[in-house]
């Protein structure tokens, strides 16, 4: 009965995911799609860009708390107490939905939002790392481009997982959001950009910069 339950769980989550916050707002409160504006995600960050930063709070706030906390809180002892495992799927099927929506032709956000709601529902601790170093980097350093800083997170989430003796459900959830980061960023919708053409330059560019020209003002006025 608890694998029922467990799949049931980790299913739910992703569809919840799912569910195309942004896509919504831009078409109701803009009046455009904006996957086909700026970056072409369907996530906060492409909403603030194209429509203003007000209209992004209340997706901002959904993705973090329904889509990305809510699978992990039902999932565990508060709730179901369906073990630390099936929490971990949860969170990672949550983010992966809002990533690659069933019900937007499996395009999606970046997942920032949700893997931040995932991460505080599981170990704050473990949210330090990931929510302090983009915002210190950009405060702190010479290089003010936040889709760095991301990535240096996402990447050293698994190092400080272990440095805090988490448990090993919770590295291989650091683990899992790397990959599922660097995927995203690395198609971003489409392998292809807008011309068609597909290279590694255009691969490399995307993973670093989360975009496909190195000039974030260009890429926003597209």
């Amino acid at each position: 009965m608890d694998a029922i339950i467990s799949i049931v769980i980790i299913v739910g989550a992703y569809l919840i995911g799912s569910t195309p916050t942004s896509y919504l707002v831009g078409r109701f409160a803009g009046g455009i799609d904006i996957r086909e504006h700026g970056s072409g995600n369907a996530g906060a960050s492409n909403l603030t860009a194209q429509i203003g930063a007000k209209w992004a709070v209340p997706v901002v706030v959904f993705d973090v708390f329904v889509k990305g906390s809510l699978p992990v809180l039902v999932a565990s002892d508060i709730a179901l107490g369906l073990g630390s495992g099936i929490e971990v799927a949860a969170g990672i099927a949550g983010v992966v939905g809002h990533n690659w929506s069933i019900w937007a032709s499996l395009r999606g956000g970046r997942g920032m939002a949700t893997t931040l709601g995932a991460t505080l529902a599981l170990d704050f601790p473990l949210l330090i790392v990931y929510g302090s170093i983009p915002a210190l980097g950009v405060l702190f350093t010479p290089w003010k481009d936040s889709a760095i800083w991301w990535l240096v997170a996402v990447i050293l989430m698994p190092v400080w997982a272990a440095l805090l003796n988490l448990p090993v459900e919770y590295i291989w959830f650091s683990i899992g959001i790397a990959f599922v980061t660097a995927a995203k960023r690395i198609t971003s919708n489409s392998l292809r950009d807008d011309h068609g053409s597909i290279s590694a330059r255009l691969l490399l560019t995307r993973l670093v910069f989360d975009r496909d020209i190195t000039n974030r003002e260009d890429w926003i006025q597209q």
